[in-house]
């Protein structure tokens, strides 16, 4: 049976994902976990999509993870280790596929047009880039049933937006809005709603018009620089233009703007 719950088109190099289940607020289940994972394969094994897009059906992109729809952990594990052991293993968890997103070397965009909430944002902060529409707002309730964002919610925010807002998300459960998830890094951009999904896309054509090889070094070299003192920062970057100089992607690209450059000067 097809997966109503979430929805996966292509489209000119673009896969599209959307969640499709308003009636419960998009809250994520093992249906839609299935769904971006089949997605995120495809993305990552063909040489014919080159960006993946990640928007919602409904006045939520996601009100988190859905307690009752299989993604949630089982508490009667016991054991703080088995616990961790759960999260490593992925069976239900969001852990595995927020490093995956980090990994692929092809960009992730995604459109909130509502709130999103607890993993769904967890996830939403592994993408490379995202858009908020001004209907956006932003949470982690974790806190509120005795729990705090676990898979890479935590830190991920820390890192973005710095221990300061991760404070006021993570511990005080206090909701932001889009400008001011703007203001603090989370977001991008902010577009209007009727606006958003044709912005989103016409940004997933922009980023399909890139050369391959050197957003997939700079990804890597982005991810890794983020960890490291300048000194180090500035080697990665180095190894990583170093490579790209050995392929024939940067070769013909600048062969061609030298000889735009030379036929203008004529």
């Amino acid at each position: 049976m097809p997966n109503l719950e979430i929805i996966i088109s292509e489209n000119d190099g673009v896969i599209h994902v959307a969640f499709n289940r308003p009636e419960k607020y998009n809250a994520l289940s093992m249906e839609m976990l299935d769904g971006l994972r089949d997605a995120t394969a495809r993305l990552r094994d063909r040489d014919d999509l080159r960006v993946m897009l990640l928007t919602a059906n409904g006045k939520y992109f996601s009100a988190g993870v859905d307690l009752n729809g299989g993604l949630a952990p089982d508490t009667s594990i016991e054991s703080p280790s088995a616990f961790r052991r759960w999260y490593r293993q992925g069976a239900g968890s969001l852990h595995g596929l927020g490093d995956e997103w980090e990994a692929i070397e092809k960009p992730i965009v995604v459109a909130f047009q509502g709130p999103c909430l607890g993993g769904a944002l967890e996830l939403s902060l592994c993408a490379d880039f995202r858009l908020a529409s001004t209907d956006a707002r932003f949470g982690l309730p974790e806190i509120s049933f005795g729990a705090l964002p676990g898979s890479g919610g935590t830190s991920r925010l820390v890192r973005l937006a710095g221990p300061h807002w991760a404070r006021w998300l993570v511990l005080a459960n206090r909701q932001i809005d889009a400008e001011r998830a703007l203001a603090i890094g989370i977001v991008h951009d902010v577009i209007g709603q009727e606006e958003l999904i044709d912005n989103a896309l016409a940004f997933c054509q922009s980023l399909k018009a890139l050369p391959p090889e050197a957003f997939g070094a700079g990804k890597l070299a982005i991810e890794l620089a983020a960890d490291l003192d300048r000194s180090q920062a500035r080697n990665v970057e180095r190894l990583a233009v170093s490579g790209l100089f050995q392929g024939a992607e940067l070769r013909d690209l600048m062969r061609a703007m030298q000889e735009k450059l030379a036929s203008k000067k004529r």
